[in-house]
């Protein structure tokens, strides 16, 4: 058996037959399968790839682009598209860009360690998030927030007035 006939025999398997009109399901299925896993597993924040996003609820979704943006100290990000629009009435960006950059100035890193979705009651739901803060003086310390959210147009969106007041 030479390289040849083994090149053949496996694109025969893997490709099928294009000259007899036989093509083999394998790619199809292989593209459709990473179709299906990767696109939903696609942070909203980033569109990065993260295999934790994939098994996760809507609101826990919300949740960790939040602290995402958080992390990478990006109010536009959260005024965009966590703020719901009655809030947004109330504040403009610039006002809230400069209020958060104030809170996170002390900030060096946020870290979710785990996020559980509670369910949903009276018109929100709510997921319990679990995580650590690093500030720039080297202390660390871990937290646990209830972060309740509400469906707006289609996206959750945080209830900042229940969450942190």
């Amino acid at each position: 058996m030479n390289i040849f006939s083994l090149y053949k025999k496996f694109r025969v398997f893997f490709l099928g037959n294009w000259s007899k009109g036989k093509v083999c399901i394998l790619p199809v299925l292989i593209l459709c399968v990473m179709v299906i896993f990767i696109v939903p597993g696609c942070r909203n924040y980033d569109e990065k790839f993260d295999v934790v996003y994939f098994f996760k609820t809507e609101p826990e979704k919300a949740v960790l682009d939040f602290f995402q943006s958080l992390n990478n100290k990006d109010p536009d990000f959260i005024y965009t598209n966590l703020l719901p629009d009655k809030d947004k009435n109330n504040i403009s960006r610039e006002k809230y860009s400069e209020e958060l950059y104030k809170i996170l100035s002390g900030v060096e890193k946020i870290e979710v360690t785990r996020t559980v979705y509670l369910g949903y009651e009276n018109e929100m739901s709510k997921v319990v998030a679990e995580f650590e803060i690093s500030y720039k003086n080297g202390e660390a310390e871990q937290y646990k927030k209830y972060i309740y959210l509400t469906e707006e147009n289609g996206n959750w969106k945080i209830i900042f007035e229940k969450t942190f007041i």
